[in-house]
C-alpha cells in the first residue's frame, strides 16, 4: 500500500516536473542541491498527507492538482531566475523596459511596484487563472447536467400496476419494517453480549436480505481511538436483526474483523478500498458492512467517475463496487454486473439519493427547471425517508432491496404525490411509476399521524407505502421521542386526508391492520354476508385492544376478526375484561369484501364466561 501512495503522490507532483528541470538549468550548483532536498520534502509531505487523508483520486482532481504544481512551480523558479540568480555575467538591474506588460499598464496609472510586488502579481494571476478553470467547470456540470441523467439507467411507468410496492391481502400478513432508530437503541443495549464491550461502539447499520429474509447488520467499531485500537487489533464482530419482526432481539454474531474502518495504517478498510480507486471517487461516509450467507463479513463501497473534466457531474452507469474481505483484507473492484450474488447494495444511497434528485430536477435539461422554463414534469424527491439525507427508505420485494422515494412538486403549495422512484440497490436501474390518484405525501402523513391521530409526544418515522385491499395506504412507525421506543402503529389511506373511517392506530401490526380495514369497510358501506345470517357462537383465542374505543378478538376455527365499538352506549363496562378463553354468543356484520372483518352487534352479545351478580 505505501508504494501505491507513493505512486499517486508522484502523479501529483509531476506538475513540478517542467518547473523542476528548468530550475536545475538556472539555477548554481548550491540551489540545485537546496532545490532537490525542498523538493524531497514536498513529496514527503505530500505522501504523508495522501496517506491520512485519502484524498478524492478521480481524474479531474488529479488534474487540478498537476495544474496547480505546474503554475506554482513556474511562478517560483521565474522569480528565483529573475531576482535571485541572475542570468548571465552582465545581468542588469530590472528596468521599467523589461517589466511584465502587467506592471507596466499599473505604472501608466500611476502605481509602481517593487520585485514585490511583481512576485504577488505573478501569483494574482496564477490564482486568477486557477479560478477561471474551476468556474469555467462549475458552470459546465451545473448547466450541463443532460449526459448525467441519460446515465442513469430509466424504467418509465404510466401506472403503479407493477410497481414493487408489498400488497397486503389479508391481517395475518405484518407488513411494517422496524424503524432503524429503534433497531439501533435495542443494538446498543446489547452491546454487553461481548467481552469488553465497553471499548466499543456501534456507527452504522445498512439493511440487506439474509438467507432470504431482510435484516439490519451493524458493525462493532473502536470507540477510544488509536491506542484502543493498538491494544485490541481487531474487533469482536457484528450484529443483526430481523427487520420485519417487531420483537425481534439483536443477535451478536461472533466473527473477528482486522479490516475496519475504525482500524488504523494499512487495517483501514477505507484506506485499502482507497488503494484501488485510481481515477475513481469513494461516494459516502464510509464504507458499508454486508455478510454472506455463511455469515463471512465484508465492506462495500461504490466508486463513481465524473463524466469529464469539465462536467464533474456523475456517470451512474460506468461505476465500481469495491468489496472488501474484513478478515484476510483483499479488495475485489467489480464491474456492477460481476458484483458476487451476495452483495444486495451496490449502490449507496448517497449516490442514489443524487441520481434521484438529478431525474427529478433536470429530466427535460437544465432550462425546464429554471425560472425561465415550463417547468414540464419538474420534482423533487420527498424528505422523509431513513437513508440518503431523508430522501429514501429501504424495501425488501421479492429477495431484492428497492430504495423507495415519493416524488413531489417543486411547488411548496402543493403536498401530492406526483410519482414514485424505486432504485433497484444490486443493478442501479431507477424505475419511475406515475401515481394517477390522489395520494399524500409521507410528510404530510406522518404530521397527521403526531398531531392529530396520535397527539402523544410520540414523533413519527419510516413511513412506508402499501396497498391494502386497493388502496394506497401509508403505515407509520410511532416512537418515543426520548428514547425511540416503539410505541404504535398508524395505518392511514394515502387519499383520506385524515377524515373519519380513514385510519387506524394501534399496538401491533395485525390487528391495526384489521381495524383499518373495518373502518374503511364502514365508511364505504362494504358488506360481505358472510357473516351476520346466523348467531355466532365459539370461544376466545386472541384479544386486542388497538385503541380506547376497540376492542378485537377472533375465535377459534374462525378466520374473521371481529370488533366490539366501545363508544358505543350499547357496549357494557364489563365487556372491556373480555379475555381468551371466554364463551360468546352474538351477531355480526361484515365491513369488508376482501376481508373477515366483522363489526359485533353489542345489543345481542353475551359472555358467558362472565357472570357480574
Amino acid at each position: 500500500m505505501f508504494s501505491y501512495f507513493a505512486l499517486i503522490t508522484l502523479v501529483q507532483l509531476s506538475g513540478l516536473l517542467i518547473p523542476f528541470i528548468w530550475f536545475l538549468i538556472s539555477a548554481t550548483n548550491r540551489w540545485r542541491v537546496w532545490g532537490t532536498v525542498a523538493v524531497v520534502v514536498l513529496f514527503i509531505a505530500s505522501f504523508v498527507n495522501n496517506y491520512f487523508v485519502l484524498p478524492d483520486l478521480a481524474y479531474p482532481s488529479l488534474i487540478d492538482g498537476w495544474i496547480m504544481w505546474l503554475i506554482g512551480g513556474l511562478i517560483v523558479v521565474a522569480v528565483l531566475r529573475r531576482f535571485v540568480f541572475r542570468v548571465g555575467r552582465n545581468a542588469q538591474p530590472v528596468t521599467r523596459e523589461t517589466d511584465n506588460w502587467l506592471t507596466q499598464w499599473f505604472t501608466r496609472i500611476g502605481v509602481s511596484f517593487g520585485w514585490l510586488g511583481r512576485v504577488a502579481g505573478a501569483a494574482v494571476l496564477a490564482v486568477v487563472l486557477f479560478v477561471i478553470l474551476g468556474s469555467v467547470s462549475a458552470i459546465i456540470t451545473q448547466m450541463n447536467p443532460k449526459p448525467a441523467v441519460q446515465s442513469i439507467k430509466t424504467d418509465m411507468n404510466n401506472t403503479t400496476k407493477n410497481a414493487p410496492m408489498p400488497v397486503i391481502k389479508d391481517s395475518a400478513e405484518t407488513p411494517v419494517v422496524n424503524a432503524p432508530q429503534t433497531v439501533s437503541t435495542d443494538m446498543n443495549n446489547s452491546l454487553n453480549s461481548f467481552k469488553n464491550s465497553n471499548v466499543y461502539d456501534l456507527n452504522h447499520m445498512r439493511v440487506q436480505m439474509y438467507q432470504g429474509k431482510m435484516v439490519y447488520v451493524a458493525p462493532v467499531e473502536f470507540s477510544g481511538g488509536f491506542w484502543r485500537y493498538i491494544h485490541y487489533k481487531q474487533v469482536p464482530g457484528y450484529f443483526m436483526t430481523n427487520a420485519t419482526e417487531k420483537n425481534a432481539d439483536p443477535k451478536f454474531i461472533k466473527k473477528p474483523m482486522k479490516y475496519t474502518p475504525s482500524a488504523y495504517f494499512n487495517n483501514d478498510a477505507d484506506r485499502r478500498i482507497s488503494a484501488h480507486s485510481l481515477g475513481y471517487t469513494m461516494v459516502g461516509d464510509t464504507a458499508q458492512l454486508e455478510v454472506d450467507d455463511k455469515g463471512t463479513p465484508y465492506y462495500v463501497r461504490t466508486l463513481v467517475k465524473p463524466i469529464s473534466y469539465f462536467n464533474r457531474n456523475y456517470d451512474y452507469t460506468h461505476y465500481k463496487v469495491a468489496v472488501l474481505n474484513t478478515i484476510t483484507g483483499k479488495v475485489n473492484v467489480y464491474s456492477p454486473n460481476d458484483v458476487p450474488s451476495f452483495v444486495d447494495i451496490t449502490v449507496t444511497p448517497e449516490l442514489v439519493a443524487k441520481e434521484v434528485t438529478m431525474f427529478g430536477k433536470y429530466r427535460h435539461g437544465f432550462w425546464n427547471a429554471t425560472s425561465f422554463g415550463g417547468h414540464t414534469d419538474v420534482m423533487k424527491p420527498t424528505q422523509a425517508g431513513t437513508e440518503g439525507g431523508d430522501k429514501l427508505t429501504p424495501y425488501a420485494y421479492k429477495g431484492r432491496i428497492y430504495y423507495f422515494t415519493g416524488m413531489t412538486s417543486v411547488n411548496s403549495h402543493q403536498s401530492s404525490i406526483l410519482g414514485y422512484t424505486f432504485v433497484d440497490a444490486r443493478t442501479n436501474t431507477l424505475h419511475y411509476y406515475r401515481e394517477q390518484g390522489n395520494v399524500m405525501t409521507p410528510e404530510r402523513a406522518i404530521s397527521y399521524a403526531q398531531q392529530d391521530i396520535n397527539p402523544q409526544n410520540y414523533k413519527g418515522t419510516l413511513p412506508l407505502l402499501y396497498r391494502i385491499n386497493g388502496d394506497p395506504t401509508w403505515v407509520v412507525s410511532m416512537l418515543d421521542r426520548d428514547n425511540n421506543s416503539f410505541m404504535k402503529y398508524v395505518y392511514l389511506k394515502a387519499d383520506g386526508n385524515n377524515q373519519s373511517g380513514t385510519y387506524a392506530v394501534g399496538d401491533d401490526a395485525q390487528s391495526t391492520l384489521a381495524l383499518f380495514e373495518q373502518r374503511l369497510g364502514a365508511k364505504t358501506g362494504m358488506s360481505t354476508g358472510k357473516v351476520g345470517d346466523k348467531t355466532i357462537s365459539g370461544t376466545i383465542q386472541r384479544v386486542a385492544k388497538p385503541d380506547d374505543k376497540t376492542i378485537l378478538f377472533i375465535l377459534r376455527n374462525d378466520s374473521h376478526v371481529y370488533a366490539l365499538d366501545t363508544s358505543s352506549k350499547d357496549f357494557k363496562p364489563t365487556e372491556q375484561f373480555l379475555q381468551a378463553g371466554d364463551k360468546v354468543s352474538f351477531k355480526a356484520t361484515a365491513t369488508a369484501s376482501d376481508t373477515a372483518e366483522a363489526s359485533v352487534s353489542l345489543t345481542t352479545f353475551k359472555n358467558d364466561s362472565l357472570k357480574v351478580k
